[in-house]
């Protein structure tokens, strides 16, 4: 061989030598080679785990750990699932058959159980099936998968589809998101409507005609990212269109989503471009979803209806968020009762957004709508949400902000409700319209 040949090829095989190395760093960094989701989609997925099969908040050793293994690709969603409900920690507590296979439900599915395959996996571990078979079982099936899928995690090791939802087609939700509305009334400033309904855990009504308990009107700007959140009280004394005078929360009851929306539009004097309305049954298992969510209690709650609970800084899991938001007995700080209920759970809702905003982006947001639908009902639009998303993503706690108008307990009739000054509501509305 000539030593110009020779040359040549040692330059063609100094090349290709650096040609694959950056191909293999390309391959190592690009999405498909990604084992996990973002560090808050993760920290999500694990914090469940503490909080629906430990019914603690996480330690901060404990929680970097999974999240480590997670997002380097040496553990698996079954890996964590396992972890917990195989710990020292979790068969300390000793529960029964029944017990374990509701925690799984609730843990790896997300829901409550069926009657079905409650009953057919006790029965297995009354004959004698392992727990740990069982724990195959869960992680091994499709609604785990699709869990995983929505944190952005491999389910079990050896799986070889996709670790990330792109359609609403993995979930059947209990709920509904439809909407085929393209912009916002008032071009780049948005305005919505959140419900809670005074329904689910065995009371009549439904996400459909209940009493909406909770209600906190949004005013969102696009141009500036910031956000204001208006707590309605409940029993706000007002005219209901086609329905004379009554409370505020009875609209939804007389004539469903679309009377309600006519209502509170008339009654803030803005167009609302889109509500979102759940109730017990959906508000639990969405903070459940979420993995908890941590918010400040500046005050002892001993509301002997729902939860007793020290002032301080707390992790709440799906029931307990849920009993916060309802509790009122008991409170003095916010103005009292349901004023404070009230406040706790918009400042709860700011809590919520802020941490978990790392599960949403452009490329997940209409399977994560999707998995919504499993929680609440929503006139929302993809093209909406699409269009609001870049704003909620970069918000933090200094962008959003909780205001009131002036209001008070007056009697109308026999009715006991809440009284307020036409044209101070009025001008209140107005400038919050126009932030």
């Amino acid at each position: 061989m000539s030593k110009t040949k020779s040359v040549r090829l040692n330059k063609v095989w100094k090349y290709a030598v650096i040609f694959l190395c950056i191909t293999a760093l390309f391959a190592v960094f690009s999405p498909s080679f990604i084992n996990a989701g973002n560090t808050s989609q993760v920290e999500a997925f694990v914090s469940r785990f503490y909080i629906l099969c430990l019914d603690r908040q996480p330690d901060q050793s404990g929680l970097s750990q999974w999240v480590s293994g997670l997002l380097t690709g040496v553990k698996t969603g079954a890996d964590v699932a396992k972890g917990f409900a195989l710990s020292k920690e979790f068969i300390d507590k000793k529960y029964d058959n029944a017990t374990f296979v509701t925690i799984l439900y609730r843990a790896f599915f997300d829901r409550e159980p069926d009657s079905g395959g409650f009953n057919t996996w006790v029965s297995k571990l009354n004959s004698g099936t392992s727990r740990e078979a069982v724990i195959d079982g869960f992680t091994h099936s499709q609604e785990f998968i699709d869990l995983c899928a929505h944190y952005a995690i491999v389910p079990y090791p050896g799986y070889k589809g996709a670790t990330t939802s792109s359609s609403s087609a993995s979930y059947a939700g209990s709920g509904e998101i439809t909407g085929t509305a393209s912009g916002f009334a008032s071009g780049n400033k948005v305005n919505f409507i959140i419900w809670g309904d005074d329904s689910g855990l065995g009371r009549p009504g439904g996400r459909v005609n209940g009493r909406t308990d909770m209600n906190i009107f949004v005013h969102l700007n696009l141009d500036t990212r910031k956000a204001v959140l208006v707590p309605i009280p409940r029993d706000t004394w007002t005219s209901i269109p086609g329905h004379g005078k009554g409370k505020i929360n009875g609209a939804h009851a007389i004539g469903g989503n679309a009377l309600a929306e006519a209502a509170f539009e008339q009654f803030t004097g803005i167009p609302i471009d889109f509500y979102v309305i759940t109730d017990f049954d959906g508000f639990a298992p969405l903070i459940n979803y979420f993995g908890g969510v941590t918010t400040r209690i500046e005050e002892n709650i001993a509301d002997k209806y729902t939860i007793t609970i020290n002032a301080g800084t707390h992790t709440l899991n799906g029931d307990q968020a849920l009993a916060v938001c309802r509790a009122r007995y008991g409170r003095t700080l916010y103005g009292g009762g349901a004023y404070a209920r009230e406040t706790q759970s918009a400042m709860l809702l700011i809590d919520l957004l802020i941490q978990k905003r790392g599960m949403v982006n452009s490329n997940n947001l209409a399977g994560f709508l999707g998995a919504l639908s499993q929680f609440i009902w929503s006139n929302i639009s993809l093209e909406q949400a699409q269009r609001i998303l870049p704003a909620l993503l970069s918000m933090g706690y200094e962008d959003v902000s909780i205001q009131k108008f002036n209001s008070w307990p007056q009697s109308f009739g026999k009715a006991s409700a809440v009284g307020y000054n036409e044209a101070q509501k009025n001008a209140f509305f107005a400038n919050i319209a126009a932030q």
